[in-house]
């Protein structure tokens, strides 16, 4: 298969799939101006702990 061709069939497969993900996820919207950490307190203190922050690109796989 040539390269253009596998990029034909990769955009085929992704925008046949898409409709699926855009815009769908199992959390309420998040964004920049909903409640900060310090107002909703979703964690408990992490104060002398480790933490492993992994980040998840745009979070559509959540």
């Amino acid at each position: 298969m040539k390269g253009t061709q596998m990029l034909a069939l990769n955009k085929k497969c992704w925008d046949t799939v898409a409709p699926y993900f855009f815009q769908v996820d199992c959390l309420p919207k998040y964004g920049p101006y909903t409640a900060s950490e310090d107002e909703i307190h979703l964690f408990d203190s992490i104060k002398d702990k480790k933490v492993l922050n992994i980040g998840c690109g745009s979070g559509h796989s959540l």
